[in-house]
């Protein structure tokens, strides 16, 4: 197997390194390529994308390899889950195979029972399998009852289910995909999300109040949800070496220098699945954005490293944060994900509004900038959407909450002659 590098450009304009891997496929002896992402945009990283070509070989290199092991051809749908759970390890993120582990074990508690051998599985079991998530797929966590699993889940189920039987019918083990013709619900996946969620900005302010006097240490998370439109993998990945300033603002800084601040480079995330998972990769190239800073945002970070220097003088030698993570706690170590959804929750539940998601601040980040004029190239790359269809969807849903809230102004166009109907 050999690598080189090259580059591609996204659809915002930006040129990031990728690894080109030759290999030879051991079923067929024919050179395959395969393009592997570095997540470094182009300018100043040759050396590091150089020095990444080998970790990233050694890590593909079991595509060269061949597979000698037989399997039973009566191996059980349990067993050949895990197996595939296993093939599939070295080929994903590690949170994507404990979110793929939780799925499959899931799945491996409905068919434990009977536990049917790979080959008589056919898509009538499937389809049982699939109507049974629908109606009584989880437990209700207060009541112990079962309720029904949403669309979307159902369907990730079925996406890694169909992985499986793909590679089963390669394995000999199957004729036909049994999930293939299944359609698990009848309209798309976006049919089935919560409405868009969009706070004006004196709502966005009453709420950055309110947090500033329940709970402070979300008000810089919300912040940066809100006005940055990060993700809550961004946010807590947010290094202190991704901020770069230009030059320190006073108030006398004229208008033009108040427009070169610097910028925030989004490269790193921090997520959590069974275990919190730093990476220095985001969720798609697309998500790897240098944002500008604005003055609000100079004195958020500005209050956030004072309040650090402080926990690390009082900690001393037992302060943590070796890596330099903007939100941590006082004594440095990092946040568990999970942890800061749970608080916001509870604030918003407090707050009066417990529809409110840390994520869903990225639609009112949407709706602001819509409002500013910004166009939609200028918002997807902002928000570091990998698809336009989906800033457009946004964007859509906005205008049409907007249209709905405006004032009826044919009631004014039409006053002049209102007298003609008396």
């Amino acid at each position: 197997m050999t690598g080189a590098l090259t580059t591609r450009k996204t659809s915002s304009g930006h040129e990031y390194y990728y690894v080109r891997l030759s290999y030879k496929d051991p079923k067929t002896g024919r050179w395959k390529d395969k393009i592997v992402s570095t997540g470094l945009p182009v300018k100043n990283n040759k050396k590091k994308a150089n020095s990444m070509i080998q970790d990233i070989i050694k890590k593909y290199e079991y595509l060269e390899f061949s597979i000698n092991t037989v399997i039973d051809p009566d191996i059980k749908l349990c067993e050949y889950l895990d197996k595939w759970l296993e093939d599939t390890k070295s080929s994903i993120r590690q949170s994507t195979f404990e979110g793929y582990e939780a799925r499959v074990g899931r799945i491996k508690k409905y068919f434990a029972g009977k536990n049917p051998k790979v080959k008589s599985i056919t898509p009538a079991m499937m389809d049982a399998f699939f109507k049974y998530c629908l109606k009584y797929g989880k437990k209700n966590q207060k009541t112990g009852e079962p309720e029904p699993l949403s669309v979307r889940s159902v369907r990730s189920y079925k996406s890694i289910l169909n992985s499986a039987f793909t590679q089963a019918r390669i394995d000999g083990l199957l004729m036909i995909n049994p999930v293939s013709d299944i359609s698990v619900g009848k309209k798309p996946n976006n049919k089935y999300q919560q409405g868009y969620l969009f706070l004006t900005e004196d709502e966005v302010t009453t709420l950055m109040n309110f947090l500033s006097e329940e709970y402070p240490k979300l008000l810089p998370m919300a912040f940066f949800g809100t006005y940055y439109g990060l993700r809550r993998s961004e946010i807590l990945g947010l290094k202190w070496n991704a901020i770069h300033e230009y030059h320190p603002v006073t108030d006398n800084s004229s208008e033009a220098e108040k427009q070169s601040l610097g910028y925030i480079a989004i490269r790193h995330t921090v997520v959590r699945v069974k275990s919190t998972i730093s990476d220095d990769t985001v969720k798609t190239v697309e998500s790897n954005r240098d944002l500008d800073l604005f003055p609000t945002a100079i004195k958020c970070l500005n209050s956030i490293r004072d309040q650090q220097a402080a926990d690390k003088a009082f900690y001393g030698k037992e302060y943590q944060n070796k890596d330099g993570y903007v939100f941590c706690w006082e004594d440095g170590h990092y946040y568990d994900p999970n942890y800061i959804t749970r608080e916001f929750k509870k604030a918003m539940t407090k707050f009066g509004r417990p529809e409110i998601t840390l994520h869903k601040l990225r639609h009112t980040c949407a709706s602001i900038l819509i409002d500013k004029g910004w166009d939609v190239k200028k918002i997807q790359y902002w928000l570091g959407h990998e698809d336009i269809q989906t800033t457009l969807e946004i964007y859509a849903h906005y205008i049409k909450h907007r249209d709905n809230r405006a004032g009826n102004d044919m009631e004014q166009a039409s006053s002049l002659i209102s007298g003609l109907f008396d």
